[in-house]
């Protein structure tokens, strides 16, 4: 329920990606470049909820502005402020509402060799959106605070790279007794690169990420992911990554009784995937595939390992127009705290399907129509769910 806006950019929801730098000319003060922008959706759906009984419909206005500056420096390197924001507001359902906003500054540093540092700060405040995995399905939507910091090393030499990536974000969350899941995530990744031809590399990595929770230390736990695969481009009509390896999931403490499980680590199968095709100059196709445990803290329930896909495709009819097509498909197996729980191993797949259409009036200004259809059948009555999504924005 996040418009995806042309010109203005997707939102981003999550905490820890770095910052796109906006590649168009923009609004030059001095040596400052500015990107001024701003949403504007009205939407309506059929299941507000997104729960299987008390289906409520509702329509919502979206006001998305946002701001982004570039400050060259040192010749080659530049310092990025990016501000942007999400409030939604519902006509008649109001605890759905959400002023959503992110804050970051990024440096990136370009030095002589290949060689280049980035150092990003970010302040996020976010929600689980109405129908993942992560929605308690409370009266409220579940809000948080996310601040973090993120740095990556970046080697890019003729035959060979390098990259290290660190990040750490405290998460504070403010509602629905949700302070349960209130921790620290750290992250440290390294991902080597060797080219096999000009077009294609080998690519291998190794990452650790660890979670540790300010109450229920039990819960703490590290993962460790070792993972393989290629990075082409082989014409300028495909490129894309794959890696596929094994993900360990470590508690790091004893079982004290209050989440029971009933092991200590779980490993299973990991990948994720980027691929683009452009069959033709109008066309571009883009699919995303991923396997990787997330964390859930809620009753019976320790994490949950979500398998998934999403294919989208743009198909520009003219210079102004463009229809879009978004298929997404998702698995989510959720690992019970103990084996001798009365509850069923709660199993989610969830699938979506949206289509609309573009129009870009001026080169600044665009508004599109979008239709979504969402559907998740789990083996728990409660979170089956169908819903209908209508969206006009500009």
């Amino acid at each position: 329920m996040t418009p995806d806006w042309p010109k203005t950019g997707y939102y981003p929801l999550y905490p820890g990606s770095f910052s796109q730098l906006i590649e168009a000319n923009g609004i030059t003060a001095g040596p400052v470049r500015l990107h001024p922008m701003l949403g504007i959706a009205e939407l309506y759906t059929d299941n507000v909820f997104r729960t299987n009984a008390n289906r409520q419909s509702d329509f919502a206005t979206t006001l998305a502005p946002g701001i982004q500056a570039e400050l060259p420096f040192g010749g080659s390197h530049s310092f990025v402020a990016d501000y942007r924001t999400n409030l939604q507001n519902f006509n008649r359902t109001s605890s759905n509402n959400v002023q959503d906003q992110t804050a970051s500054g990024r440096f990136n540093f370009n030095f002589p060799g290949g060689l280049r540092l980035d150092l990003q700060g970010e302040h996020k405040l976010g929600h689980d959106p109405r129908g993942s995995a992560l929605d308690t399905q409370s009266v409220e939507v579940n809000k948080w605070t996310a601040n973090g910091f993120m740095g990556q090393l970046l080697y890019e030499g003729a035959n060979a790279g390098l990259r290290l990536n660190v990040s750490s974000t405290r998460w504070t969350y403010l509602n629905n007794s949700q302070g349960i899941r209130d921790r620290l995530s750290n992250y440290a990744g390294t991902t080597l690169q060797g080219n096999v031809s000009g077009k294609t590399s080998i690519v291998m990595n190794v990452g650790a990420n660890q979670e540790l929770y300010d109450g229920t230390i039990a819960l703490n736990n590290t993962t460790y992911s070792a993972s393989t695969g290629l990075r082409w481009n082989v014409t300028d009509l495909t490129y894309g990554e794959l890696l596929g390896g094994y993900q360990v999931l470590r508690f790091n403490n004893a079982d004290f009784g209050q989440f029971p499980r009933s092991a200590d680590s779980f490993g299973n199968f990991y990948f994720v995937g980027n691929m683009g095709w452009k069959p033709t100059p109008f066309m571009t196709v883009t699919l995303q595939g991923y396997r990787s445990f997330q964390q859930q803290v809620v009753l019976n329930t320790l994490f949950f390992t979500s398998t998934g896909a999403n294919l989208s495709a743009i198909h520009t009819l003219t210079d102004s127009t463009a229809l879009t097509l978004n298929l997404g498909l998702e698995h989510d197996d959720f690992e019970p705290s103990s084996v001798t729980s009365s509850s069923p191993n709660r199993i989610d797949t969830i699938k979506s399907v949206a289509f609309g259409i573009q129009y870009r009036a001026l080169k600044w200004v665009g508004v599109g129509l979008q239709y979504v259809f969402e559907d998740r059948n789990s083996n728990v009555d409660q979170f089956n769910y169908y819903a209908n999504t209508c969206m006009l924005s500009l």
